[in-house]
C-alpha cells in the first residue's frame, strides 16, 4: 500500500526512496525527463470527488514521442472514474514549473 516516507518517521524507507531516484539519475540517457509535476489543484480536484479512492499512474508517451504520466482516478472498487491528469510539465526543461 502507498504511504508517505518521511525522514523523521521512516529514515530507512526514505534512504532507500532517494536511492531510486539517484539510481535513476546516475543511470539515464541523456535526454532523460528527471519529474513530472502535478499542481494541488489538479489533485484537489480528485479528491473533492466522494468517489475518489486511488491513483492509477499509467506511463505514456506523448505526441512527440516523449516519455511521459497520465494519471487516472479510481473508486474504491478499482474502477475507473473517468477521469485523467495528463499534460504534466517536465524537468528538464520545465524544472522550476512555477514560473
Amino acid at each position: 500500500m502507498s504511504k508517505i516516507i518521511t525522514p523523521e518517521e521512516n529514515p530507512d524507507e526514505y534512504q532507500q526512496a532517494m536511492g531510486f531516484v539517484q539510481k535513476y539519475q546516475e543511470t539515464k540517457k541523456e535526454n532523460s525527463i528527471d519529474a513530472h509535476f502535478v499542481s494541488k489543484m489538479a489533485l484537489q480536484q480528485f479528491l473533492d470527488n466522494p468517489d475518489f479512492d486511488a491513483f492509477k499512474i499509467h506511463h505514456a508517451r506523448a505526441e512527440d514521442g516523449t516519455r511521459t504520466v497520465v494519471f487516472e482516478g479510481l473508486n474504491a472498487q478499482g474502477e475507473s472514474l473517468n477521469a485523467f491528469v495528463s499534460q504534466l510539465p517536465v524537468c528538464p526543461p520545465d524544472c522550476n514549473w512555477r514560473s
